[in-house]
């Protein structure tokens, strides 16, 4: 049984996303970091705007979860899905992520970001 109204799990989803995206985006700035680019800097200042915004969003995300008394746990990777065990108001349910949508949310919310970020 599913718990929450679609407001409610779209922030659940946004509480799974943006930890991911800081591991992407921290990833990238160690791969710029390290690279031979003669102007580094753009590239880092982008990186750490884009990483500052999402912390930001992430801190949102868990304020208002902790106002709607919604905890979410730490995700378990099992083959092709991450399971997550979400407490909505003292109610218990798993949420199962396939991989692969993670793996698309993540690029369609880099790429929001980084449209964001450039303008």
């Amino acid at each position: 049984m599913q718990y929450g109204n679609e407001e409610e799990r779209s922030l659940i989803e946004k509480y799974v996303m943006y930890p991911i995206m800081l591991a992407l985006f921290d990833r990238d700035l160690k791969v710029v970091n390290r690279s031979p680019f003669k102007l580094k800097q753009p590239y880092i200042a982008l990186l750490e705007q884009i990483m500052n915004q999402v912390s930001k969003d992430l801190h949102d995300v868990r304020i208002e979860l902790r106002k709607r008394k919604i905890k979410v746990m730490d995700g378990r990777r099992d083959h092709d899905i991450t399971e997550y065990e979400i407490f909505i108001r003292g109610y218990r349910e798993i949420m199962r992520f396939p991989n692969v949508h993670l793996k698309n949310k993540a690029e369609t919310l880099m790429l929001s970001y980084l449209r964001v970020a450039s303008k």
